[in-house]
């Protein structure tokens, strides 16, 4: 078995030599342990989740160390790196930024946050938008969450209860855990008006239902739970979840989008994972046929610093009052001159389009290997260059150890990705990856399976 998540104790690595892999220490490198050790005297134990290496230098679809290895990039950092990591044009827009001598400027007016924008208004899908900018997702979804309950308050005093979905991922700050699915045992979610509705699961077989009837499932869960459609202000949910990385089937997406018109509620789409070109679409609610209400962008807005965004009508977005809505480092000058070069970075080089057909190459890879071992991998979802690879158990339960351990093992064989610890793999490198080097990454995923379960079906 690889080695399990947190251990540093080093194990030998076979060598690895090909056009993009390196691996030519133990893992982890006997050198870089008295710095992960400091780090772990330093941090609280939730940073130590990473499989044990240190990072030196990213560029392009590749991670190196200070020791001499070097990774193909299936993590992106979190799903941040869209554009590819470090790319000449961001760094020089940074670096321009920075020799302008202007570091911060709070909401005060700058040619970079209008640029910025300016940019993301001519995006957006929705009409007559306008754009705010803070930092991180979490910022960008309670804003969402403060907007659809401003707006529903208008039509009704009481109407600010906020439906958001199990499964679905919004962030860390406690209203944006309340919409996710993070479980919160110690606080009664109804009682400050967030509701959790299940999600289908379109993959499994065991629900093999028509949208139709899926829909009338969520409806009868809300009708079970005696919750009135006209006091819910908003719905938040991602369009393409990042637990399983498939878009909500359009079907279901249809009915959804009726049902909030009849009721007066807003869909907000949180594509802080999925957007910006990583579905094959540049927003992933193009997959869906929805258009929202509101849509939350970060991590591959700027492929680099932290610059999130929230995307509405201008009647939505201007509810608040000046100085009511803003961010200590909203709309940042260096950051927003990141994000700007990095949206024209995706969009001259054509990074959407190269998402998706690479996408759609990886995912025939993957699934050959899926239709290999059906004993172990339950399916292979997503779209674009957002892969999901799921794993069970005899029993149908995901398989944890199985996940964690071919992702520790990929590491030890110059593929870098995190460990999710639910059973799944996450395959989401740069947009910019050399189709080449993602089937690669793809076929040691494989072998990677191989060595782990010796080769069997378990």
């Amino acid at each position: 078995m690889a080695i399990a998540v947190g251990d540093l104790n080093p194990r030998p690595t076979a060598a690895v030599d090909s056009q993009w892999r390196r691996i030519v220490t133990p893992i982890p490198v006997p050198e870089s342990i008295p710095m992960i050790e400091r780090l772990r005297a330093a941090e609280p134990r939730s940073m130590a989740g990473m499989p044990p290496i240190v990072w030196h230098e990213a560029e392009g679809f590749l991670v190196r160390d200070a020791f001499g290895n070097q990774w193909i990039d299936l993590t992106s950092g979190i799903v941040v790196a869209n554009a590819g990591h470090s790319h000449p044009r961001i760094l020089d827009a940074i670096r321009a930024a920075i020799d302008q001598k202007l570091l911060a400027t709070y909401a005060f007016s700058s040619n970079a946050r209008l640029q910025l924008v300016e940019k993301l208004v001519a995006l957006s899908p929705i009409p007559n938008s306008k754009a705010i900018l803070f930092s991180s997702g979490t910022e960008a979804t309670e804003c969402m969450i403060s907007l659809m309950r401003g707006r529903g308050r208008q039509i009704n005093p009481h109407k600010v209860a906020i439906l958001g979905f199990t499964n679905h991922y919004h962030g860390r700050t406690l209203g944006a855990q309340l919409a996710g699915g993070q479980s919160l045992d110690w606080i009664d979610r109804e009682r400050v008006h967030y509701l959790q509705m299940p999600f289908p699961n379109f993959q499994n077989s065991c629900e093999d239902k028509s949208a139709d009837a899926l829909f009338e499932s969520f409806l009868t869960h809300l009708s079970e739970r005696g919750v009135d459609p006209d006091q819910i202000a908003g719905l938040i949910l991602e369009p393409a979840p990042g637990t399983t990385t498939e878009p909500i089937p359009r079907d279901f997406g249809a009915a959804l989008a009726a049902w909030a018109r009849r009721h007066d509620v807003l869909i907000g789409f949180d594509e802080i994972q999925c957007g910006c070109g990583r579905t094959g679409t540049f927003f992933a609610c193009e997959q869906t046929g929805m258009t929202p209400d509101l849509i939350a962008l970060g991590k591959g807005l700027t492929s680099s610093l932290p610059v999130s965004a929230v995307l509405g009508p201008a009647d939505i977005l201007d509810q608040a009052e000046p100085g009511e809505m803003s961010s200590t480092h909203g709309g940042n000058p260096v950051c927003a001159a990141a994000a700007l070069a990095n949206l024209q970075v995706i969009e001259e080089e054509h990074l959407v389009e190269a998402s998706a057909r690479t996408g759609a190459r990886v995912r025939e890879r993957l699934r050959s290997f899926a239709d290999e071992f059906p004993a172990s991998v339950r399916s292979v979802n997503g779209v674009g260059l957002f892969i999901s690879i799921h794993f069970h158990q005899p029993d149908g339960q995901p398989d944890v150890e199985l996940a964690d351990a071919l992702a520790l093992e990929a590491v030890r064989s110059g593929v870098l990705m995190f460990t999710t610890g639910r059973g799944y793999l996450k395959f989401t490198p740069p947009l910019s990856i050399d189709p080449a080097a993602a089937d690669e990454a793809a076929d040691v995923i494989r072998e990677c399976f191989a060595r782990v379960t010796n080769g069997e079906d378990r």
